[in-house]
């Protein structure tokens, strides 16, 4: 279990152009005390510290992923296991949230196996998962800069290099708009994408049927099982387990992704 780190605040970093510094100052403060408590052994006020944080709306890779490390360390499996899958939501290639949550997964009571996944959805994930969230909205940003400036140049200067190079920049820019703006829009948006959840509660009935009829009952999930939510109504939800079994459960035994 590798210890706390500091955040990398890219996006806030961006955000602060336009609201100012003052909120994201008193956001990193927090998350330095978070990481003195964690480093101290207080892990219930690092969890504090850190929840505090997301609670005011900013989150990032690091900060779920020292807040999977806090909950680890006092136990709860299944927010451990909630907090690393959002750090890996944020950036697919981090190799600390990927080993570590397969550690908390090996140490779930539930033994579950994925069902084959279809070669396409597979490569559709890779597509859209292949850059780090913050670097893809950077990349995205720099190509609109490109495309404006392109367009720019081209409109208000009369020297012909100079309009051959807002050419380019328009074409670089509208290709990268295209391809890497679309790769964020299905991020952002979750085109495509199943909602998913981690089962919270210590362990839960799943029955073939929203209702509480033990007769209904089909099999029972455990802390950090890792669900598909296929539907909902306001107190229970459908879910599939990688190995295919369906079934409902109370909203409440766990949180999405």
């Amino acid at each position: 279990m590798t210890q706390a780190r500091a955040p990398q605040w890219l996006l806030v970093t961006l955000v602060t152009v336009f609201v100012g510094t003052s909120p994201v100052a008193g956001q990193q403060e927090i998350f330095a005390q978070g990481n003195q408590f964690y480093q101290a052994e207080d892990y219930a006020a690092a969890i504090e510290a850190y929840e505090s944080v997301r609670a005011g709306g900013f989150e990032s890779t690091d900060l779920h992923y020292n807040l999977g490390n806090a909950y680890f360390k006092t136990g709860e499996i299944g927010r451990s296991i909630l907090n690393w899958e959002r750090a890996l939501r944020l950036s697919p290639g981090n190799a600390d949230a990927s080993a570590n949550l397969a550690l908390a997964i090996s140490l779930s009571a539930d033994d579950i196996e994925p069902l084959p996944r279809f070669w396409l959805f597979s490569a559709a994930s890779w597509w859209v998962d292949l850059l780090p969230r913050p670097i893809l909205v950077i990349s995205v940003l720099s190509a609109w800069l490109a495309l404006t400036g392109g367009i720019l140049i081209r409109v208000l200067s009369r020297v012909p290099g100079l309009r051959r190079s807002g050419g380019l920049a328009i074409a670089t820019g509208s290709v990268l708009m295209v391809v890497l703006g679309s790769n964020l829009a299905l991020r952002e948006f979750g085109v495509g994408q199943a909602e998913r959840g981690v089962i919270l509660a210590e362990a839960v009935w799943v029955r073939s049927a929203p209702t509480d009829d033990d007769d209904l009952t089909v099999f029972e999930v455990h802390e950090g099982t890792r669900v598909r939510i296929d539907q909902r109504t306001e107190q229970w939800a459908e879910i599939v387990l990688d190995d295919g079994k369906v079934g409902w459960v109370p909203v409440g035994a766990m949180e999405v992704i």
